[in-house]
């Protein structure tokens, strides 16, 4: 067994069979020393009882009133920081980690101190042949950045590490280190890009990103997300503008901003054509409300917000 302490955190919103198959694909990994942290985001599902009665082992931190995810990250994260973890497995409530997963991820960054953050490749559960994410890249002449293997089929390209600036929240292991230097997740993002601020930081902090193809792991793809659907739409398109507004990519704002707008009538068209109107509203209003308001932008020492 490793010496390396790995202290998983997983949010939860009533999802609670899924968070159980989490935790018991979890409970299976080989070759290294873990403990599991759920954060839960005041579920009404009996997620909180059902963890508690059958998990034992599992450290389970029960809020009152949903935090989204940023911020459940944030107080499992401070968790682990206070009981001296070398690493922080960052993981979504609807995946399924093979046993292999963690001790793969963990020799990465074993292997190189330059690389703050590994996310595994991440294949759709419903069709284990598919990529949900591998992560993405910026150019400076690009205004946006470049997404690699969304909704491709999985080919022997997509193995070995594989370098990027953005890997998504859905699954990272994180250097603790990390966050004792570039801080916390924006809890203002609530859930959506608030790992791509994070990530963004984390290479600004002089840390490598990679993905790493030998290490699979299957998602079942947004299922709190579809709880409150409109919300989730709504919440995605502002962030998305406070994301960019907070960070530059390519020549000029301006030029961002207008690759959003496109991006924005596609959709809006996109929401009509398929029966989907009742999402238009949300959208535009965030979106809107995305380019009105401040991007809130907190300031974190040693891995807490100040």
């Amino acid at each position: 067994m490793s010496a390396s302490k790995i202290i998983t955190i997983i949010p939860n919103w009533n999802l609670k069979d899924d968070l159980k198959a989490c935790i018991d694909s979890l409970l299976k990994q080989a070759e290294v020393e873990q403990e599991i942290v759920v954060v839960d985001n005041g579920s009404q599902d009996g997620s909180v009882e059902e963890i508690h009665n059958r998990y034992p082992e599992v450290h389970l931190i029960a809020l009152t009133e949903n935090l989204g995810y940023a911020g459940a990250l944030n107080l499992g994260i401070m968790y682990a920081l206070e009981n001296s973890a070398r690493y922080i497995l960052l993981l979504n409530n609807d995946t399924l980690i093979p046993e292999d997963v963690l001790h793969k991820l963990l020799s990465v960054l074993e292997s190189d101190r330059s690389i703050g953050i590994v996310a595994p490749k991440i294949l759709y559960n419903s069709n284990r042949k598919i990529v949900f994410a591998l992560g993405d890249k910026r150019f400076r002449w690009l205004p946006v950045p470049i997404g690699y293997g969304y909704r491709k089929k999985d080919r022997p390209q997509f193995s070995g590490q594989m370098e990027f600036d953005y890997v998504t929240g859905c699954a990272m292991l994180v250097r603790a280190d990390v966050f004792r230097k570039t801080g916390l997740f924006n809890e203002a993002y609530f859930m959506y890009f608030e790992d791509a601020d994070f990530c963004y930081r984390v290479r600004e902090d002089g840390y490598r990103i990679v993905c790493y193809g030998d290490a699979v792991i299957y998602h079942k793809a947004s299922l709190s997300a579809k709880k409150d659907h409109s919300n989730s739409i709504k919440i995605r398109a502002r962030n998305r503008v406070w994301f960019y507004r907070s960070h530059l990519h390519g020549p000029h704002p301006w030029l961002t901003d207008f690759v959003l707008i496109v991006v924005a009538i596609y959709r809006s068209i996109s929401f009509l054509l398929y029966g989907q109107k009742e999402y238009i509203r949300p959208y535009i209003f965030g979106l809107l409300e995305g380019w009105k308001k401040a991007v809130p932008n907190p300031i974190y020492s040693e891995g807490k917000p100040t």
